[in-house]
């Protein structure tokens, strides 16, 4: 059995979306993890502190083709007849027009190019102040969070629906996603 459900958890800086898709992987679902951080380690260790605000574009191709990757990645999977053939992703391909967006800068192909690349679910977690942590490779302040998470908003909405993740523990956040999920 092919894929059925390509689900994106997004939202702006710190608000708990790869915690939340660790206990998606602990529960035994498929997952495609942020990939984001890998880079802006390798741009730290070259000496850039913030690489995505000096390089963005270099950056964010990177992200794209990556991203890009995943998605054709989670097309190939097969899944055995007693799994749930649904596959989350922490960020998708919206999430690097979003933040271009953000800093304005446009991509109109790669803005054209997000109708090709659908997502069936989209669930949006806003940042909260009480669990946002900045650390080595998350630079940005609650309040660029905030702003993310506005133009992450908008940027999913231009494509379609959106699911708001209220305020919950990760338990019932990762509860209330899968209710959403169901065929």
């Amino acid at each position: 059995m092919k894929v059925k459900k390509k689900i994106v958890i997004s939202g702006g800086p710190g608000s708990g979306k790869t915690s939340l898709i660790n206990l998606f992987k602990e529960r035994g679902y498929r997952c495609f993890d942020e990939i984001s951080r890998t880079f802006i380690q390798g741009g730290k260790e070259d000496g850039i502190d913030n690489i995505f605000n000096s390089q963005p574009l270099s950056f964010s191709t990177f992200l794209w083709e990556g991203r890009k990757a995943d998605y054709f990645s989670a097309n190939a999977l097969e899944f055995s007849p007693n799994e749930k053939p649904w596959v989350f992703f922490d960020r998708a391909l919206p999430d690097v027009t979003a933040y271009l967006n953000h800093k304005g800068i446009v991509k109109e192909d790669w803005e054209n190019d997000l109708k090709m690349y659908s997502y069936d679910l989209v669930f949006l977690i806003a940042p909260v102040a009480s669990i946002y942590k900045k650390d080595d490779l998350r630079m940005e302040s609650f309040e660029e969070s905030l702003a993310l998470h506005k133009q992450l908003k908008k940027t999913y909405l231009g494509l379609g629906e959106i699911i708001e993740v209220p305020l919950l523990s990760l338990e019932e956040r990762l509860h209330f996603i899968l209710n959403h999920c169901h065929d």
